[in-house]
């Protein structure tokens, strides 16, 4: 249990760092909010971003630095991705931290 609350102290912790940057860039508290921290059952930590109006969109869009470069292929730019052992299914079991 207590993995389980540092899992979802983490996804909320990040979920707010996310939202800070997002308010910083220009977006409504509103729009922030709807980034969210998510835990599944076995304790993989997401955090979920939600569903933005499309002038959030734009927004968060012009905030992110590899926006602005122009991808090598067609496939669009290649990021690293950190998984924990076992969460690499993004359509895991979640629950919401509401």
């Amino acid at each position: 249990m207590a993995q389980y609350k540092s899992a979802w102290a983490e996804a909320d912790h990040f979920a707010g760092l996310i939202r800070a940057a997002l308010i910083r860039a220009g977006l409504s508290e509103d729009d922030a909010s709807r980034v969210r921290g998510l835990v599944t059952g076995t304790g993989c930590v997401y955090v979920e971003l939600g569903t933005f109006r499309v002038g959030a969109a734009t927004k968060l869009l012009e905030a992110l630095p590899l926006a602005r470069v122009a991808p090598e292929n067609s496939d669009g730019p290649k990021l690293p991705a950190q998984h924990r052992s076992g969460c690499e299914n993004p359509h895991a079991d979640r629950k919401s931290l509401d």
